[in-house]
């Protein structure tokens, strides 16, 4: 870790916060991101923090792995998102 931020949070769309709720579900550095994938961890993290986590967590999931900011996804990828997600949760 380099001045207390670590590789989680040095990912595109992820803070500090996001890396700490990631660590809680067990996802604790950008390759277990990747190997789980975003569909698995935003399912893990909406169990987690029900009232917290929407679907712009989903977007920065997919766009921490992409390297892509989410705002930049397009709808279509958004849609794909959603609707994976939805199958699981």
């Amino acid at each position: 870790m380099d001045g207390g931020i670590d590789e989680l949070e040095r990912m595109r769309n992820l803070g500090r916060v996001s890396a700490a709720r990631l660590r809680s579900v067990g996802i604790a550095t950008p390759e277990d991101l990747k190997r789980i994938g975003p569909i698995e961890a935003y399912v893990r993290l909406r169990r987690a923090f029900p009232a917290a986590i929407k679907e712009t967590a989903l977007y920065a999931l997919h766009g921490a792995v992409t390297g892509v900011r989410w705002y930049a996804l397009s709808e279509e990828i958004k849609a794909a998102l959603r609707d994976a997600a939805a199958r699981r949760i």
